[in-house]
């Protein structure tokens, strides 16, 4: 198999922006779900949370007490985003 040689490199690499100093303004109410969950919004969020507590259990450099926390976090009823569980 022949070797190929490597593409040319980009003629311009892109370099992050700068700041703009415009102010952090929490936008959450604006993405807040507009239509109640629906039975198979809730299966699959069981399911997806099913699946994070299996990868917790066969984790294994997790105590068991940490498995246990850490678990019955994702069990707790999910309140708003900054409020306790």
């Amino acid at each position: 198999m022949p070797i190929t040689s490597p593409p040319e490199p980009p003629a311009t690499i892109e370099q992050p922006g700068k700041p703009s100093g415009a102010p952090i303004v929490d936008m959450r109410d604006v993405f807040e779900r507009k239509t109640p969950q629906t039975e198979e919004d809730r299966a699959r969020t069981q399911a997806f949370i099913n699946g994070k507590i299996e990868m917790i259990r066969r984790d294994p450099y997790m105590t068991d007490a940490q498995k246990a926390q850490a678990i019955a976090d994702l069990q707790a009823p999910l309140g708003k985003p900054g409020s306790a569980r």
